[in-house]
């Protein structure tokens, strides 16, 4: 079953509340099983590049299946520029995007943007379960 806005604006909700806690102005992506944006979200405050950044995540956790900042560490960087060169989507390999699972199933991904790595990862993290 595709992820559906009101699954996609949960996710979204438990980040902001996160994010909040936390003191940080975050944008944040939510996507689909297929890489499609179902939500997008930008607090007051926070950077106007940060949603490009936060989909850019959200794309890469979906497409290497776990949280970009395992990307930064596992992949080769000369690795990482020919596969760019090679799809249509943008590759960031940096922390702040995470998967997300429904029932043992790749359901989506959240990226997220505006804080410093760790607290983008945690942010998403937060919004992805």
């Amino acid at each position: 079953m595709p992820m559906t806005l009101a699954e996609a604006r949960g996710h979204a909700d438990k980040a902001i509340a996160k994010a909040r806690e936390m003191g940080v102005q975050i944008s944040l992506a939510v996507v689909d099983e297929f890489g499609q944006l179902v939500q997008m979200d930008r607090m007051d405050g926070a950077s106007l590049m940060s949603p490009d950044i936060a989909e850019a995540k959200a794309v890469t956790a979906l497409n290497f299946r776990r949280p970009t900042s395992a990307v930064a560490q596992q992949v080769n960087p000369d690795i990482l520029r020919s596969i760019q060169a090679s799809v249509h989507f943008n590759i960031l390999a940096a922390a702040g995007g995470v998967p997300i699972y429904r029932d043992g199933d790749l359901a989506g991904a959240i990226g997220v943007s505006g804080a410093t790595g760790e607290q983008d990862e945690e942010v998403a993290s937060a919004g992805a379960d």
